[in-house]
């Protein structure tokens, strides 16, 4: 079909499609629910405004006005006549009293009582005669109910009640096969009636003229003496209690609790002679002979009991009076028959009483508008008359009515004739579905004999319609026209002495059907008329039916045929319609056919939704106008475009500049969308699954459940079934094709006056009609494919049951859970798509987890539902039970081929896999190699063209979407290689486990036998790592390169040898060394591969590189390392460019060992202001040269020691600023432990002077030794200090004695006048003396070659020094002792010269 999609308009994506085909079931559905209650059919609106119908033409149309005669549609046929079994025509003989005859129609089965016994056949062919002959009196009575649970045994399914004048006996009834209903041909078993009575209780002289049950068991009977009874058991000691008893509710103490007034009976002369029971709201209605109703109420829950109201004939026959005046009273005489309507067939209407004239009366219990909760009256509130009525009827009125029966609009009556002949009138509303007002038909058939009794054959349907009801407000099942696909043919049943007569109520279905074989074809005026009764849409819909439902039932293949040549014929074609026209010129409703409301237009991609009729006839225009005199509660008035139609608004087409146009669509587009609506119908808005409690040793549980049975599901897919055929067979046949079309007689009204038909030349009339077909052709396409979307998940649906779809459920996701639960069965079609394919793995599962096979269910699921469950997914399905295969198989070939063939089977999968979980299947079985080859084979299929490497190595530019797409695919796909090495790698390094508190007592657990070993794992990771190494995917090994970099294997990567190894490296660095650590991984991989100059070079970058991601120890190391490279690479290859970045190196190295001094010295300040803070990170963050290096930070924060360093180290000579800096230098380190005593500050002062002045004690330039020294003894002297620290600490520098005691003596003989200054003129003579008796106390401390020489220079001084002191005076006690000390030393000197 993708054919007939117009090459204008865009395609459509899957979820758009199933979008529009979803909202165009939206909106039929919609319509099928917008029927009206019987409440508002019959114009009643209050309780207290009765109405009257029947009166005019349109209550009982003629159909002569849509070219059919009377006869033509008939409600009701005759299907089958059974006579009497002749075994009981020969009892008529023995009868001495009484007989009379009746139906269980619950159970398929007529009786007859014959004076004290009674006969039950099977009507449908007179078989199967059982009977009872246990009681002694005449039988008054008989009913077939059901029992109470809990109360019998199993196999008894139904009770006999048989009342007599003398006892009540209740007989059980069971059947050969358990019985599971009417109409199941498995349970039709053969019955049997237990011999002994269950109970049997005297009637105390009551004569019990009827009896009825409930749903819930409860028996009730009527009694001639104007009492109702009910009839009591109950079971005793876990089985039944002989307890037995009889309760009359209209006179027992039981009636205490309702209003005296109502505790009455009628009297003996009125017998009750008929219970009617409404088991949907728990009420009972009795009848008794002369008219009287009354109402019971039995409660809420069915157990309860108490009488409401009562009507007597008279108040009833005034009422109906006083609502049809025009009638005579003689109509409502005699009450025939009543019929309690239950809620499904409407929620203000409650029970329907007929007369002998065929008068239906309609009552209320409730007001109108009220809770509904229980009955609180009893009031009439309808007449309608039957047939013969109106002013030009045709027909004689019904009378004589003696048999009836009134059940979901369809009315049987039976009327005497005379003696041998009976007449059955059929009044139905199913040919006018979905209208505001009571409309029927009616079909009168002669019967042979007298009836004895009438009732309709009960079903029950397979699948639940309630679903169809929306919201919490109760709502009257829909007309039979809406469900007359699944439902079977209502049946009734009318027993006479000649036998059963079986009659079928058609529906507009058998109708067509009938017509269609009268007219040998679809080609009749008949047909036609039928299209124009039910309209287009809505009779293509039926032709759908008999269309599709060839292959299914034993249905004439002619009439399918037949079928589907009028659905092409009459289904007319799509048109373009001006909405501007149609307000003024659009068609007028019919009064005769389906009306639906209106729907407000909602545009959508497709469809746009707007009411309209597609036809218009001249019975319309007939019926339009009321009868004269009709009163306006009772006329029909359907809202000006309260008629529908599907539209499609194209915002392209606007000709002649006239208003905007819409695709009005063909019928047979309408029918089919109607069709498919009606059979999603029950399962459309339903939740998917329902949630039951279950009680385990977890606690309470809740288990999803499908809320579609198994039954339900068969049905369903096979009518989505057939109607998909249909589609697919007829998908070439033109849907817009030039058939004669029922409302073609209408297309140029509907274009309204101006903008008609007729305006248009042929040229654009065509193109507007080929715009039309190909916008509808495009709306069926999209119905189609939500067709078969419906049929797979139906499909799949059904096999999920089947395999126990709460154990499935139970598989999913928490997440996948909550989707579940508030999903339906529309969202399920349309978007659940991937919740299907998640259930459908939950199944895959349960299969391989039980080590079954899968072939089965993998054929069975590509069969039902090919889309949702691919070849691909087949072929999956079939790898995965490969895999569970291996897990038992001890035989390693085998297990070997097992394994290549299900990673071939991987490998073959057309679409895109879900390798994370193919992979983590591969893992269970240790195939790690297995995991490399199919990763890197689906890369290649998700990139063949190799857009992705294009796109890597044009540095992934963001306009190349496809490119990038295609990289994003690849790392996906080598990701799951990765991922592997990762779980082997954690895997292969042994971690002893922690001691834990077991969680219960007893032996230690065993351990778990998936957890591979960590010597598997280190084997393992090393086979996959070789096997990754081997591919030539240079993108593969990108993403392995990036692995390793990022989980920090760099070891492991350093040892890597391939030639994509450098490039990726490269690359990663970047051209501009942004990646610091790729740079560092970079000049390592030269540096092992013997490329030193590369190392150097890279090494050199990544310290000059400036930020603060690097610190200044880190650059300084790299400089070294370069330095070492750099070595290495001139010992290797000797070039000048070589020699030369060596030295450049060299000297970097010298001015970043002085930027760590000033770092350092920073960092040692306590107190750091911001702009020190600054400095710091500068200082950190790059290189500074040597000159920024001293003003911007040395000078800047007066650091001496580095100010002297730097100056060093650049060879800069000036004597004063050298001696200033040490100055400051001395000052700082005296000012930084000053708060210490005085032998602590002169052992750090000394140990801080000695470790700087052995930096530059060989470069006299940059160490002013007497400059110092004399610097020294002034501070030393000034603070008290130890005389001899000064000469201690420039012996640890390794000054020479000699050169100290030149400079001593130089400073002593300089006569500074400083030392008088401060009172200390003999300090120097002190040192002196001092530093002398050192040598002299240590004369090892020299050598042996300069001891003789230096003792000779320090006799000199002594006897210069002696002479000096005796010049002085002589009264001094200080110079005195240090004359004597002098001499003393120097005699000491003398002895070392021998």
């Amino acid at each position: 079909m993708a054919s007939i999609i117009g090459s204008g308009l865009p395609p459509f994506a899957q979820q758009d499609v199933l979008d529009n085909a979803g909202r165009l079931i939206d909106k039929h559905i919609q319509e099928d629910q917008s029927y009206v209650d019987l409440s508002e059919l019959i114009r009643v609106q209050t309780h207290n405004q009765p109405t009257v119908s029947g009166l005019h033409d349109y209550d009982y149309p003629s159909l002569l006005e849509v070219g059919m005669g009377i006869d033509s549609l008939r409600e009701v046929s005759s299907a089958k006549r059974v006579p009497l079994p002749p075994e009981l025509v020969e009892q008529f003989g023995r009868m001495q009293c009484s007989s009379m005859m009746g139906l269980f129609p619950e159970i398929e089965r007529a009786w007859l009582a014959i004076d004290s016994d009674i006969f039950v056949w099977r009507y449908e062919d007179g078989t199967d005669l059982a009977y009872f002959d246990g009681l002694n009196e005449n039988i008054l009575s008989v009913a077939l109910v059901k029992p109470k649970k809990d109360i019998f045994q199993p196999h008894i399914r139904y009770l006999l009640c048989i009342a007599t004048p003398v006892d009540f006996v209740l007989l059980g009834v069971s059947f050969a096969k358990t019985y599971d209903g009417v109409g199941s041909e498995s349970g039709m078993g053969e019955m049997h009636l237990l011999p002994d009575p269950l109970f049997s209780i005297p009637t105390d002289n009551t004569y019990i003229t009827s009896i009825t049950g409930t749903d819930n068991g409860r028996i009730f009977m009527a009694g001639k003496d104007g009492c109702l009874y009910e009839l009591v058991y109950q079971a005793q000691d876990g089985w039944f209690s002989r307890k037995c008893r009889k309760i009359n509710h209209s006179t027992s103490n039981l009636s205490f609790l309702v209003p005296s007034f109502l505790n009455f009976s009628f009297s003996e002369d009125d017998p009750l002679v008929q219970i009617s029971i409404d088991n949907s709201r728990n009420t009972l209605f009795a009848r008794t002979e002369k008219g009287n109703i009354q109402v019971f109420d039995l409660g809420e829950d069915g157990k309860g009991m108490g009488r409401v109201a009562s009507l007597s004939h008279q108040n009833i026959t005034q009422s109906a009076y006083l609502i049809a005046r025009t009638i005579d009273r003689s109509n409502y005489k005699t009450l025939v028959s009543i019929s309690a309507l239950t809620k499904a067939e409407s929620s203000n209407i409650h029970l329907v009483a007929v007369t002998h004239s065929g008068v239906r009366l309609y009552f209320t219990t409730n007001p109108f508008g009220g809770s509904k909760s229980r009955p609180t009256m009893l009031t009439l509130v309808h007449v309608r008359l039957p047939p013969g009525f109106t002013a030009n009827a045709v027909t004689q009125c019904p009378s004589k009515v003696n048999k009836c029966c009134y059940s979901k609009g369809v009315l049987m009556m039976v009327s005497s004739q005379n003696e041998l002949n009976d007449l059955l009138w059929c009044v139905s509303n199913d040919s006018f579905p979905i209208q505001t007002q009571l409309m029927e038909a009616h079909t009168t058939l002669n019967i042979d004999g007298p009836t004895w009794a009438m009732a309709e054959v009960p079903w029950s349907s397979i699948i639940n319609n309630d679903s169809g009801r929306t919201g919490r407000i109760e709502k009257a099942d829909p007309p039979i026209v809406v469900q007359q696909h699944i439902e079977p043919c209502r049946r009734f049943i009318i027993l006479s002495s000649q036998g059963s007569h079986i009659f079928q109520k058609l529906r507009p279905v058998e109708q067509l059907q009938q017509l269609l074989i009268d007219s040998q074809g679809p080609d009749s005026e008949e047909v036609k008329g039928f299209f124009r009764l039910h309209r287009v849409e809505q009779a293509c819909a039926t032709c759908l039916i008999l269309a599709c439902s060839s292959r299914r039932s034993a249905a004439d293949p002619k009439v399918s045929d037949w079928a589907r040549m009028a659905f092409f014929t009459y289904g007319g074609e799509p048109q373009y319609h001006y909405s501007a026209s149609m307000a003024t010129h659009g068609m007028q409703p019919s009064n005769i056919g389906a009306v639906y409301s209106s729907v407000p237009a909602t545009p959508s991609t497709t469809v746009v939704y707007s009411p309209s009729s597609p036809y218009n006839t001249s019975m319309s225009q007939n019926l339009q106008t009321p009868h004269p005199g009709m009163q306006p509660a009772h006329m029909s008035t359907p809202a000006p475009g309260a008629y529908n139609q599907s539209y499609y608004q194209p915002s392209m087409m606007q000709p002649m500049g006239g208003p905007m146009q819409d695709v009005m669509f063909s019928g047979k587009h309408n029918g089919i969308c109607i069709y498919l609506g009606r059979i999603l119908r029950p399962f459309w808005d339903r939740p998917a699954t329902t949630e039951f409690p279950c009680q385990t040793d977890q606690g309470l549980l809740y288990y999803f459940s499908s809320s579609f049975t198994s039954e339900e599901i068969i049905i369903t897919l096979e009518l989505v079934r057939d109607l998909s055929d249909f589609v697919d067979f007829n998908a070439q046949v033109d849907f817009g094709g030039s058939g004669e079309s029922v409302a073609s007689g209408f297309s140029s009204r509907m274009m309204g006056g101006r903008y008609s038909d007729a305006m248009m030349d042929d040229q654009t009339r065509k193109k507007l009609a080929n715009e039309a077909l190909k916008l509808e052709k495009i709306s069926l396409q999209h119905v189609r494919e939500l067709i078969h979307q419906v049929e797979e998940v139906l499909g799949l649906w059904k096999v999920l049951v089947d395999h126990q779809f709460h154990v499935l459920a139970a598989c999913l996701t928490k997440d996948q859970q909550n989707q579940l639960r508030s999903m339906t069965f529309k969202s399920l079609v349309i978007n659940g798509r991937e919740l299907c394919g998640s259930l459908i793995t939950c199944l895959i599962s349960r299969y391989l987890d039980d080590n079954a096979t899968i072939d089965a269910i993998s054929s069975r699921l590509r069969d039902v539902c090919p889309n949702l469950y691919s070849t691909d997914d087949a072929t999956c399905s079939k790898a995965n039970e490969l895999l569970q295969a291996t897990k038992t198989n001890q035989n390693q070939l085998e297990k070997r081929r097992q394994l290549q063939e299900a990673l071939r089977l991987f490998k073959d999968v057309n679409q895109p896999l879900q390798l994370p979980a193919v992979c983590n299947q591969l893992a269970s079985v240790n195939f790690y190699e297995g995991i490399v080859d199919l990763c890197l084979t689906e890369s290649n299929k998700l990139d063949p063209q190799n857009l992705a490497l294009h796109f890597y190595r044009c540095c992934e530019p963001p306009e190349d979407q496809q490119g990038m797409q295609a990289f994003i695919n690849r790392m996906e796909c080598y990701k799951c290689i990765t991922d592997t090495l990762g779980y082997l790698w954690s895997a292969s390094t042994s971690h002893p486990q922690a001691p834990s508190i077991p969680k219960s007592p007893g032996p230690p657990q065993a351990p778990d036998p998936t957890r591979i070993s960590s010597v598997q794992a280190e084997h393992f990771r090393n086979e996959v790592f070789q096997l990754s190494l081997k591919s030539d995917d240079e993108l593969f090994h990108v993403a392995l390169y990036d692995w390793l970099f990022l989980d920090n294997h760099l070891d492991k990567l350093l040892e890597i040898q391939t030639p994509f190894m450098e490039p990726y490296l490269k690359r990663k660095s970047g051209t501009h060394g942004d990646n610091v650590a790729a740079l560092d991984m970079l000049w390592k991989y030269y540096e092992k591969i013997h490329n030193f100059p590369a190392a150097a070079r890279i090494l050199s970058r990544l310290a000059d590189r400036p930020g603060g991601d690097v610190s200044l120890q880190q650059r300084i190391e790299y400089l070294s390392r370069a330095i070492m490279c750099a070595k290495s690479a001139t010992s290797r290859i000797s070039s000048a460019a070589e020699g030369e970045f060596l030295h450049e190196l060299e000297e970097k190295m010298e001015v970043a060992r002085l930027q760590l001094q000033v770092h350092r010295a920073l960092c040692k300040i306590p107190h750091r202001s911001p702009m020190m803070k600054e400095a710091l990170n500068r200082l950190d963050s790059c290189l500074i040269d040597i000159t920024k290096l001293y003003e911007e930070f040395a000078d800047r924060f007066d650091l001496s020691e580095c100010k002297l360093a730097i100056v060093h180290c650049a060879g800069l000579y000036d004597a004063a600023l050298i001696e200033n800096l040490w100055q400051n230098i001395i000052d700082k380190e005296f000012d930084a432990c000053s708060s210490a005593d005085s032998q602590s500050r002169v052992t750090n002062i000394s140990n801080r002077l000695v470790a700087i002045a052995q930096l530059y004690s060989d470069t006299e330039r940059y160490f002013p030794l007497a400059f110092i020294l004399k610097y020294l003894e002034q501070k030393s002297c000034e603070l008290n200090f130890d005389p001899h620290w000064v000469y201690r600490a420039m012996l640890q520098i390794h000054v020479s004695p000699e050169k100290l005691l030149e400079l001593y003596d130089r400073m002593f003989k300089s006569k500074d006048p400083y030392w008088q200054t401060i009172h200390r003129p003999l300090h120097l003579l002190i040192v002196l003396h001092g530093f002398m008796t050192h040598f002299s106390n240590n004369p090892t401390s020299l050598p042996t070659m300069e001891r003789r020489r230096f003792s000779t220079s320090c006799l000199d001084c002594v006897s210069s020094y002696l002479v000096e002191l005796q010049a002085i005076s002589s009264t001094n006690s200080n110079v005195r002792n240090l004359v004597q000390q002098f001499k003393a030393l120097q005699a000491k000197l003398e002895r070392l010269q021998y």
